[in-house]
């Protein structure tokens, strides 16, 4: 029996030394560099994750000091709550920003590499759903707060052309937002028409959209705000509002008959 166990162990280590060389090769170039894909993408993943995190508790935050600011009676308690958040809102929004600039850079990077070696991989496709997320709301952040609705739409167009470059099917929420800031960006006779004396200027961006910057005029001298809106085949729409109630007192729909600067 000792034998048959001594002669089984000794041919056993004769079939590994067989197959060893053969395993020592280790993977492929290609495989090696998928791998590397693959370990890029999970630190895209959770560096994502942070950010909305990040974001989620920012708002959060955020919207209680809002919540405490409207309150008639505080307690000592939510008095302190009160005088703490702004500082806690910037460390935030500092982490928040900070964040932003990390996913950036390493969608930047990953994508450098897997739109030119890997178009078609499901790891390249996720990339660019998260780089199309984002670019989507760098794109509303655009229009909040300048009303540049033609910057935004170049901002998402380019993200376009990352799916054509490599034949991908775009991001379904890029071709819609597309479409809708090319509407808003021109006054159209209809909404214009909806905006009526005394309206504020939230429910005039709410429905005539959110004035370019560049053509908001003020005349300390008249007390008169104008706010010009481009139209599709030329010139402009303007309203007025009071500055000192901030709420429209006049429209005209054919204030400027040339094109306005954009």
């Amino acid at each position: 029996m000792s034998r048959h166990r001594v002669l089984s162990f000794v041919t056993a280590l004769f079939m590994i030394t067989l197959v060893l060389p053969g395993c020592s090769q280790g993977p492929s170039e290609e495989e090696q560099a998928k791998a590397a894909l693959n370990e890029q993408l999970a630190a895209i993943e959770q560096s994502y994750q942070d950010l909305q995190a990040t974001r989620t508790e920012f708002d959060a935050a955020t919207a209680r000091l809002a919540e405490l600011e409207a309150m008639s009676q505080l307690d000592d308690e939510q008095r302190a709550e009160m005088d703490a958040l702004p500082a806690r809102i910037d460390e935030l929004a500092t982490a928040r920003d900070a964040a932003f600039e990390t996913v950036q850079n390493q969608l930047a990077e990953f994508l450098n590499v897997a739109l030119n070696n890997f178009p078609q991989a499901p790891e390249t496709a996720r990339a660019l759903e998260i780089y199309s997320r984002e670019g989507l709301l760098t794109a509303a952040d655009t229009v909040l707060k300048s009303g540049d609705y033609s910057k935004a739409i170049d901002q998402l167009r380019s993200i376009q052309s990352y799916y054509e470059s490599v034949d991908l099917q775009p991001y379904p929420e890029l071709e819609a937002t597309i479409a809708s800031y090319d509407d808003w960006r021109y006054i159209t006779q209809e909404r214009f028409d909806e905006v009526k004396k005394g309206m504020t200027k939230d429910e005039v961006r709410a429905i005539a959209g959110i004035p370019y910057y560049r053509n908001i005029q003020v005349d300390e001298q008249r007390g008169v705000e104008t706010w010009l809106y481009r139209k599709r085949d030329g010139g402009a729409a303007a309203f007025y509002f009071k500055t000192n109630n901030d709420k429209v007192y006049a429209t005209k729909f054919d204030a400027v008959k040339t094109k306005v600067v954009e």
